[in-house]
């Protein structure tokens, strides 16, 4: 019986599966760990006299999120050292499969590879270099939100709590301001979404020349 011919595009499908796992995780992990910095936002308005009022839908969300303080904690405490590893796993894939795809036959794909290997890397960068400044961010945010609790009964006594499920201008008007925690909860989740959009748009790019490169098998 004739054997059966090597596949010549194995590499490039091994390292292209490989690039979808290191950045659906990376992905997935930045997913979570957004939810679970909204729930910590959500945890400030953890008082007993105030959750027993709330009913509802309302009720129901900020209850549930309490129950799952800890985790929460978990993954928002510890997930940007494990997304900063899986940004430069993805970075890192990325680049090899780029590597590969300039040495294929097609012209298209040697074109596609000299973009799509800078493309990660600075995706995965911008992603790292945003979790590192959350990371640092969040002790100053962490110490803000201790000030806001510990003044709770004095100077903040006499804020609405009925809006807390309001507006984020008309929740957050009472409350004393921090530009270090204003940037831990907005500018850099943006620089962060910019790069897991990079990540994203090179697992598409990628997933797109592996089935190319399958029919062509």
């Amino acid at each position: 019986m004739p054997e059966t011919e090597p596949n010549p595009n194995a590499a490039l499908l091994r390292h292209g599966r490989r690039v979808q796992w290191a950045a659906g995780l990376c992905f997935a992990l930045l997913l979570l760990m957004g939810v679970s910095g909204l729930a910590s936002i959500t945890l400030l308005h953890d008082d007993r006299l105030y959750t027993e009022q709330m009913q509802g839908i309302e009720g129901v969300t900020l209850r549930t999120v309490i129950a799952l303080r800890g985790a929460i904690g978990l993954i928002h405490g510890w997930g940007g050292y494990l997304g900063i590893v899986l940004a430069g796993f993805a970075a890192l894939e990325v680049f090899q499969f780029a590597r590969l795809l300039r040495r294929a036959d097609r012209a298209d794909w040697r074109g596609t590879g000299r973009w799509l290997g800078p493309l990660g890397v600075l995706g995965g960068l911008v992603v790292a270099t945003a979790l590192l400044l959350l990371l640092a961010t969040g002790v100053a945010a962490n110490a803000y939100v201790r000030q806001v609790g510990s003044q709770n009964a004095d100077e903040l006594s006499g804020i609405d709590r009925s809006r807390a499920m309001g507006s984020p201008v008309e929740e957050s008007k009472d409350f004393p301001k921090s530009e270090i925690a204003e940037l831990h909860v907005k500018e850099l989740n943006y620089l962060m979404a910019a790069g897991a959009i990079m990540l994203v748009l090179a697992a598409s790019v990628t997933r797109r020349i592996e089935l190319e490169a399958k029919k062509q098998a």
